[in-house]
């Protein structure tokens, strides 16, 4: 097999998704349900369809996704102030909580896959997948 991005980042996702599940099941979050909690903490009072759009779900997905989140109280969904039709969405401060753990994986799993790596090795594999995202226009999520 001729060596690709693709199998690289898929073989990356995996190993970032084993090393989180089990420290998220001790939150009561499953990996599915990171990405709404970071989104919905980087944008609070989104909306579910701007949720929905932001993440590339399927209203019927993040709906589903988002009624776990608030029976298990990490997300606040409320009527939104200037139109009652529509709901807007916060992190409880048990979202905000998990919040800090899901970053604090991020970080975690980093060091771990970068400890045997040159700074300037990592300094330029960083800059180089930020190149690819905004290349693509991809930057919406503001990574800093």
């Amino acid at each position: 097999m001729k060596k690709t991005l693709a199998f690289f980042t898929t073989f990356l996702y995996k190993d970032f998704s084993k090393f989180c599940n089990e420290k998220l099941q001790k939150i009561g979050l499953s990996k599915g349900l990171l990405y709404f909690v970071i989104y919905i903490g980087r944008h609070p009072k989104c909306s579910p369809g701007n949720l929905s759009s932001e993440l590339r779900f399927d209203s019927g997905h993040t709906t589903r996704a988002l009624e776990k989140l608030v029976q298990n109280e990490f997300v606040l969904r409320e009527k939104s102030e200037s139109d009652k039709r529509a709901y807007i969405l916060s992190l409880t401060e048990k979202g905000e909580e998990a919040l800090k753990v899901i970053y604090s994986l991020f970080s975690q799993w980093d060091e771990k896959v970068f400890s045997d790596i040159e700074e300037d090795e990592r300094t330029q594999l960083i800059s180089l997948m930020e190149k690819i995202i905004q290349k693509k226009g991809e930057n919406k999520w503001n990574i800093q």
